[in-house]
């Protein structure tokens, strides 16, 4: 026959209710889903701004399910479209501290959270941006040019997002 000791039920049953709600609240968290949206912009050039013969300009969202996600870059404006493909995957995603690293189709991208954005002009202060220019002064993260296939290792690419959350939909037009 087993007996229980109702002093010790009654201390164990409330902890393992909270550990077991912790637990599923942390499982909860690592499937939320985040998203960010912003703009992904190329040209043959190196550089963000210079002598160039083309540039295309592109919407970019990012949706992420715990650490799996996919990032889509529509064409909106430029000297015709050169990317052959416009959906990529994502994996290994963390955003930590003020910084953002994945990996899109198994490379390596990094994204830092720029509070003033010097290249742009203010235009994405507080996104999230990543490039890989040249030009080692105007260099933020990390951006490999060799997952978006039409386009070539000297051409500049920059992906800047914000996340969904930060701004208020009441504002969002999309």
């Amino acid at each position: 026959m087993i007996r229980f000791n109702c002093s010790s039920v009654r201390l164990t049953l409330p902890l393992f209710l909270a550990l077991f709600l912790l637990n599923s609240s942390a499982c909860h968290k690592a499937s939320q889903k985040k998203e960010y949206y912003g703009d992904f912009y190329a040209n043959d050039c190196g550089l963000s701004h210079g002598g160039f013969e083309w540039a295309g300009g592109y919407e970019a969202s990012l949706v992420v399910h715990g650490d799996e996600g996919t990032l889509e870059i529509t064409f909106t404006i430029g000297l015709g479209d050169y990317l052959t493909k416009h959906r990529y995957s994502v994996s290994d995603f963390v955003e930590v501290a003020g910084n953002m690293s994945f990996k899109i189709e198994g490379n390596l991208a990094s994204l830092v959270l720029v509070e003033n954005d010097q290249i742009w002009g203010g235009k994405y202060n507080d996104y999230f941006c990543g490039n890989n220019s040249e030009d080692l002064s105007e260099r933020i993260g990390w951006l490999p040019v060799e997952v978006f296939d039409g386009l070539r290792p000297h051409y500049y690419i920059d992906l800047r997002l914000k996340s969904l959350e930060s701004t208020s939909s009441f504002f969002i037009l999309r």
